[in-house]
């Protein structure tokens, strides 16, 4: 399931990703970032995974290929996890694509990362 958090605003979106990812659940959520990406042109994005994973293989390409033909469209993008691993992944996957990882106790932080706030 994906839900977008009630603390977005604006061009910042933050998504969060639990339980099984459906193809219906990306058809429900492109369109809405879409129009946020139409309207501002640009969109700073925080995505919270908690135990989230594709219910197909389908799913997953349709995720990844809008996340491909879109990333010019995005700013800052944050990674709030809890594990190791996904921190790790994060962090290697950073490197071409820009995201920075951030532990599920420091959301707040990812949140004022993609706003732009610096303490």
């Amino acid at each position: 399931m994906l839900k977008i958090l009630e603390r977005s605003h604006g061009n910042f979106i933050g998504i969060e990703a639990s339980g099984e990812i459906s193809e219906n659940d990306i058809s429900e959520i492109t369109p809405q970032l879409d129009e946020l990406i139409e309207r501002y042109g640009k969109i700073s994005w925080l995505f919270v995974i908690k135990t989230g994973r594709y219910e197909t293989v389908r799913a997953f390409y349709e995720d990844i290929s809008w996340l491909l033909k879109n990333l010019k469209h995005f700013d800052r993008m944050a990674i709030v996890g809890e594990t190791k691993a996904e921190e790790i992944l994060v962090k290697a996957d950073g490197l071409l694509f820009g995201e920075k990882y951030f532990d599920i106790s420091a959301i707040d932080e990812a949140w004022k990362y993609i706003e732009g706030i610096e303490d």
